[in-house]
């Protein structure tokens, strides 16, 4: 049993010292270049935050809108890297690209025009889709930890100004949707992994993103008239090659 215990021991120790030698660094001069451009593939989720009118929170038997929430939905985002180092832990860099998604606010709607047999109301579901295609532009400050062999883990934090071209597009029953404001100013906080090759640098990223703009147009319909604000939010992995 000694002699049992004794091998466990030494074998764990081994491991251990294994653990604790250096790998061969791959690209070890990378962080030092002054200025750095690679490119950006991702997915995103896209959501409102509503802030609903007291209309909705304490909802009339006549109104025709009776609950609302958002939904999200999954879309993409391409963009450009352009990486300045300021020292041995902070980056200045932006990204300029395009962020495809869709946002859904999901209405529980009274029928205005008939009861069920015992006077209560009717209700049906309806979806609003909006499709968004974001032109951003961000601004983003980037600290670097101690890299550990081949991998370094970051924290990111920064605003962007996102200008939407589907508020453009003209609304073929506006009846049935609400207006947007297309320039919305984010700030937007996460954290990432950097991994090391010999001829590039991948990271993963997870980043958290904050519209500050009611975007709500004013509009004296149903769907619009039960919001009192509306505000943008996104969750976006990011996959960077540089």
């Amino acid at each position: 049993m000694k002699r049992l215990l004794l091998f466990l021991l030494t074998c764990l120790i081994a491991q251990t010292l294994c653990a604790q030698q250096k790998k061969v660094m791959r690209n070890p001069t990378y962080d030092l270049k002054r200025i750095k451009m690679g490119m950006s593939l991702g997915f995103n989720t896209m959501n409102f935050r509503i802030l609903p009118t007291t209309d909705l929170l304490v909802p009339f038997y006549r109104d025709s809108v009776q609950h609302l929430e958002a939904t999200p939905s999954i879309g993409f985002n391409l963009a450009m890297i352009t990486d300045l180092r300021l020292n041995d832990h902070f980056n200045l860099r932006t990204q300029p690209g395009l962020q495809f998604g869709q946002r859904n606010l999901h209405y529980v709607m009274r029928n205005m025009y008939e009861t069920n047999d015992d006077g209560s109301m009717i209700t049906y579901d309806y979806t609003m889709k909006m499709s968004v295609i974001y032109v951003d532009i961000p601004l983003i400050l980037k600290y670097n930890a101690r890299r550990i062999n081949n991998y370094r883990p970051y924290l990111i934090a920064g605003g962007s100004v996102k200008y939407d071209l589907e508020t453009h597009r003209t609304r073929r029953n506006k009846d049935y949707t609400i207006s947007q404001i297309p320039m919305d100013f984010f700030y937007q906080f996460g954290f990432g992994v950097n991994w090391y090759f010999v001829y590039f640098k991948f990271a993963a990223e997870f980043k958290f993103e904050f519209g500050t703009r009611n975007i709500l147009r004013p509009e004296n319909i149903a769907y619009a008239n039960v919001i009192d604000k509306l505000y943008s939010r996104l969750f976006v992995i990011s996959l960077h090659f540089e």
